[in-house]
């Protein structure tokens, strides 16, 4: 069955591999790419994602949403993505591909349009989505569920000794979405630290073609500046579409939103006292069929 999505993110190495392997799959029909700050600033992941639905020929459009977080400033991760965001891959954007609707409009009118059938899946900090819930309760209660790249329980983060990225950048708006009630899934780094490519992989990409070359260009790139990369958000997209392949819990989470030392934090309450927030929180996965999927996909050699 193929699952409508909305894909709200920050491309960004990892987004930009998510996106590829999303707008390929057969199991999805990606209604549009909202676009939040977060790796780089609004500007910048909005000419991405315009480029990237350009080069795959889709026929999705790029909302942007929000220029920072609901309160501070923005401190994105520009030194790890490279040149332009993309590990110095250059394309083209696209801009009669970026439409004039707000990310969190967006959102709210896709939910209501296809009620109880759009997935969001969330790759970048979540204040879309919470400026979304804010503006248009009523049409947000309407999604099937959200999927979530962030958060890290039972291992370190990977910004701060205790924060992940995705949850640091806006904590404020993590904790509002979940107190929101929604159907959440967090897809976060106990699972997605685990899913690397081999240097093979990365050379059958080389051989591909022009997505598959510059999926291999930008992680070349960042393994070259950081000696690996997990790929996060392409394993957070592989649970929005093949949730098979996971093992899930539910647990109340809560988000550490003022500590000096640990804001950013996600703590799963396990003592069974009833706090609320639960989310289905990914513990494994079956990592050799995500590979397979994700390089089929980066390939355009679907499954026979």
């Amino acid at each position: 069955m193929v699952k409508k999505l909305i894909l709200d993110t920050d491309p960004g190495i990892d987004d930009a591999l998510a996106l590829i392997a999303a707008l390929r799959c057969q199991e999805a029909e990606v209604l549009g790419v909202s676009v939040v700050a977060g790796n780089l600033p609004l500007d910048t992941v909005s000419a991405n994602a315009s480029a990237l639905l350009a080069l795959l020929g889709s026929t999705a459009r790029v909302y942007p949403g929000a220029s920072g977080p609901l309160y501070g400033k923005l401190r994105d991760a520009s030194d790890i993505h490279g040149p332009g965001g993309l590990g110095g891959w250059r394309l083209e954007p696209d801009s009669s591909r970026i439409a004039g609707c707000h990310a969190a409009e967006f959102m709210a009118r896709t939910a209501a349009a296809f009620p109880g059938q759009v997935t969001l899946v969330t790759l970048g900090p979540l204040t879309n989505l919470a400026l979304a819930l804010e503006h248009h309760p009523r049409e947000m209660r309407q999604l099937a569920a959200v999927i979530i790249m962030g958060g890290a329980l039972r291992v370190p983060g990977n910004v701060t000794p205790t924060a992940e990225f995705n949850i640091w950048a806006d904590a404020d708006a993590a904790q509002l979405v979940l107190n929101s009630g929604l159907d959440l899934t967090m897809v976060g780094l106990d699972v997605t630290q685990n899913m690397k490519l081999e240097p093979e992989d990365i050379s059958s990409l080389a051989g591909g073609d022009a997505a598959a070359q510059g999926a291999a260009q930008m992680i070349e790139y960042i393994v070259r500046s950081e000696g690996e990369y997990p790929l996060h958000d392409p394993l957070a997209f592989t649970a929005a579409v093949l949730p098979e392949l996971f093992v899930f819990e539910t647990v109340p989470v809560t988000i550490e939103t003022r500590g000096s030392l640990c804001r950013g934090q996600t703590i799963a309450d396990y003592s069974g006292q009833g706090s609320p927030g639960k989310v289905k929180v990914a513990r494994e996965a079956a990592y050799s069929d995500c590979r397979d999927f994700l390089m089929n996909l980066w390939l355009n050699t679907p499954d026979k």
